[in-house]
């Protein structure tokens, strides 16, 4: 493993907004741990203690977002917003290599954006759709 190596880690420890990252390659052992993550999860954590204590939040809608999770091209399948939509459902397909992968809706809801054009290209981890709960 080599410095470069390293630091595209620490990159995407940082990007990805992660409090910590382990690796093995070969006989190394390496975890890399994002301080500011862990410093603002710490000062967070008591405050949100004191305010649930104080005042009760009226419950907001949830809202789930599909992510792709692979690369290639998306083609939509009669995918509507306000189209009710249900657990399992296929909302699309992304052609990876000439492959047809579906994308399922992973929860019963309403279906309230559509994040991406059809035929457009998605990469991995891509929001694709938001589904409110």
């Amino acid at each position: 493993m080599e410095l470069k190596d390293i630091q595209e880690l620490m990159q995407v420890l940082k990007k990805e907004d992660l409090a910590e990252i382990k690796v093995r390659y070969g006989k190394v052992k390496l975890t890399l741990t994002n301080s500011e993550t862990v410093n603002t999860v710490n000062n967070l954590a008591p405050a949100a203690k004191k305010e649930e204590k104080k005042v009760t939040k009226p419950a907001l809608p949830v809202e789930e977002i599909i992510k792709s999770r692979n690369v290639g091209k998306i083609k939509l399948l009669s995918s509507k917003t306000g189209t009710v939509v249900k657990k399992g459902q296929i909302l699309a397909k992304i052609n990876t290599m000439g492959i047809d992968n579906e994308i399922k809706s992973t929860v019963n809801g309403i279906l309230t954006e559509i994040l991406v054009a059809d035929g457009s290209a998605v990469d991995f981890a891509k929001e694709l759709f938001k589904i409110e709960v």
